[in-house]
Order: structure tokens, then C-alpha cells, then sequence
């Protein structure tokens, strides 16, 4: 993950999108220029990535799977560090993330999501 300056906590932490605005305003990210990942394993998948601030406090990244029939609800997380831990999320709590223009660091979407059951 040189590409976006992580070295990643092992695992993601997936959210579900839910509200119109959220799904409208995830649906206008896939469309914009992102990071994108080519892994060198082909038993991996591609993926859009864009840099993000996780509950206000954690840098990381959302990653958005190139795989077909993903859900066009989910997006998954990966930072430094432990997400669940250091944000103390639970199945069911709600994350606002924030994603990040690389060369501006402003708020462009806030995507409020639900850590899965």
C-alpha cells in the first residue's frame, strides 16, 4: 500500500452505506479519480482507494473493490491501526468518514456507514 503511505492493519473494517444522500454522494466517488491498487497476486482484486479521516481522528483508506456484483452499499476501511479498537466500533454503530482530496485535505463526502452485525 505504498501507494497511499500504509502499512495496513491486517483486516478491513466493511461499512454498509445506508440514507439517499450517502448512497448518492458514494456513487459520485466511484466516478471520481481515485488511487488505484493492481495487486501482484491475480488472486487479489483491483480496487479504487481514496484517502479518508475515519470518525474524525484516524487516517486511513476507503477501499472500493473492483469485483463484480459487490454491493454498491459497502465500502471497506483500512488504516495503521486497529479501526474497531481505536474508533471503538461495535456491529451496528454508525462511522462518519470523511474523504480527503490528496492535494486539498478537505471534507468532501461524510459517508455515514453501519459496521456490519
Amino acid at each position: 500500500m505504498s501507494k497511499l503511505s500504509i502499512d495496513p492493519f491486517p483486516g478491513t473494517l466493511n461499512l454498509e452505506i445506508s440514507g439517499r444522500e450517502d448512497l448518492e454522494n458514494l456513487e459520485t466517488l466511484r466516478w471520481m479519480d481515485s488511487i488505484e491498487i493492481i495487486p501482484e497476486d491475480p488472486s487479489f482484486c483491483r480496487g479504487k482507494c481514496y484517502l479518508a479521516l475515519m470518525g474524525g481522528r484516524l487516517r486511513g483508506a476507503v477501499v472500493v473493490p473492483d469485483v463484480p456484483d459487490y454491493p454498491k452499499n459497502k465500502i471497506e476501511l483500512i488504516s495503521d491501526q486497529n479501526i474497531k479498537e481505536t474508533l471503538s466500533v461495535n456491529a451496528g454503530d454508525f462511522l462518519e468518514v470523511e474523504i480527503l482530496l490528496e492535494n486539498q485535505r478537505v471534507k468532501l463526502h461524510a459517508l455515514k456507514g453501519v459496521a456490519p452485525r
